[in-house]
């Protein structure tokens, strides 16, 4: 990154998001957005409507950013009345130049709070295609976009299907992908992958396939392992690896146990590092049927040199490209997972080079330096020339 970049007065910016009681995609982005952004000469104060202790909010905070929980449950009881006063005099305070928002009851409630607080410049981050948002939201964005200078989208297909939906002037709208830290998830060396696959209990010819993400509805594992199931024939040293918790964790453990799958499927739960799990795999999924937008989970396994097999919603196919570092399948295609899985399987110097490919790019697109200066570039333009200090 080039210096000019960096502030010599620090930029403050306010970011606003509905929920930080976890370590998911959306949460890691912003610890890693904040920490990035610091060294870039901003700082950054961190406001949760729900808040639940973690990693991430322990790490911000030895770090020295201001993270505050202004408990909001429903918008229209009087607790919210009086967060909102908490949140306008925090504004008013503080005098942040920019205001960031993330998910629905930022964007609307949150914002509509800033902008009556005076609030120099609001953002709004939209993470997903919005498939999930009932009508009263879709209502509420179209009604409210007019409060916000900019929209930042996480893929180019997230960006096509939220301007449509919430009716946003593309000229305000930019895309800025999420990066992942190339150091810290890095290539495996052999004896790395031997440990990681040992502590599992995977043998050196076993074929692991994994997939890190929550256990929801959206994420659609029924489409994971129906496909593995339908490979396992073919693929005699098939092993399973589900990193992730969430509400439909018990059920998949109670379908497996019954299935082809029974004595094949290690599952992990939620896990502080992942690390070492990345580290036991051989190919890495994902599989949601609607509402993605640009996995975290995705790049992490592409940086640590594995091809991915992918389903073709929301930013997926911009991170993976089709027959280079991996698969993108359609949506709810569980043969056309089993078919890719057993490609991949069968040719190993393809497989090899498809993780080799998946490490550059990273490495050329999607690294953490290049996301925080993309959003650097962003407020600088919002701030304007000569007005980056307070007045």
């Amino acid at each position: 990154m080039g210096n000019s970049l960096v502030i010599s007065e620090p930029v403050e910016i306010l970011f606003l998001i509905d929920y930080f009681h976890r370590t998911g995609g959306t949460e890691q982005h912003l610890a890693q957005l904040i920490r990035g952004l610091a060294k870039l000469g901003f700082r950054s104060t961190l406001v949760a409507f729900d808040m639940g202790e973690n990693r991430l909010l322990e790490g911000l905070r030895r770090e020295g950013v201001p993270v505050i929980h202004l408990p909001v449950g429903r918008e229209y009881v009087p607790n919210a009345l009086r967060q909102a006063v908490r949140l306008a005099r925090l504004i008013r305070t503080h005098r942040y130049h920019i205001v960031q928002t993330y998910h629905q009851k930022a964007d609307t409630y949150g914002a509509l709070i800033a902008w009556c607080a005076g609030a120099r410049h609001l953002i709004s981050s939209k993470r997903d295609t919005g498939e999930l948002r009932k009508p009263l939201h879709i209502f509420l964005n179209r009604r409210l976009r007019g409060l916000f200078e900019a929209f930042i989208m996480t893929a180019e297909r997230v960006r096509t299907a939220v301007v449509q939906r919430d009716g946003l002037p593309p000229a305000r709208v930019t895309t800025i992908h999420n990066g992942v830290d190339a150091q810290r998830f890095a290539v495996p060396t052999a004896g790395e992958r031997q440990a990681a696959r040992a502590r599992l209990g995977f043998g050196a010819d076993d074929f692991v396939v994994g997939m890190v993400a929550g256990f929801r509805p959206e994420k659609n594992h029924e489409v994971f392992f129906a496909g593995l199931v339908q490979a396992a024939p073919a693929i005699p040293t098939l092993r399973v690896l589900a990193v992730g918790a969430g509400e439909l964790l018990d059920s998949y453990r109670h379908k497996l146990a019954a299935s082809a799958l029974a004595d094949r499927v290690t599952f992990a739960g939620d896990v502080a590092d992942v690390v070492p799990y990345l580290w036991a795999m051989d190919v890495g999924c994902l599989t949601p049927g609607s509402n993605e937008g640009f996995s975290n989970a995705v790049i992490e396994q592409m940086a640590t040199g594995l091809p991915m097999i992918v389903t073709d919603v929301g930013g997926n196919a911009e991170a993976v490209a089709d027959g280079v570092n991996g698969a993108v399948i359609a949506p709810r295609d569980a043969a056309a997972l089993a078919r890719a899985l057993q490609r991949i399987h069968a040719d190993a110097p393809a497989r090899a080079a498809m993780g080799a490919a998946s490490r550059r790019r990273v490495e050329e697109s999607f690294s953490i330096e290049q996301m925080c200066a993309a959003h650097a570039r962003l407020y600088r333009s919002l701030l304007g020339a000569g007005r980056a200090s307070r007045p």
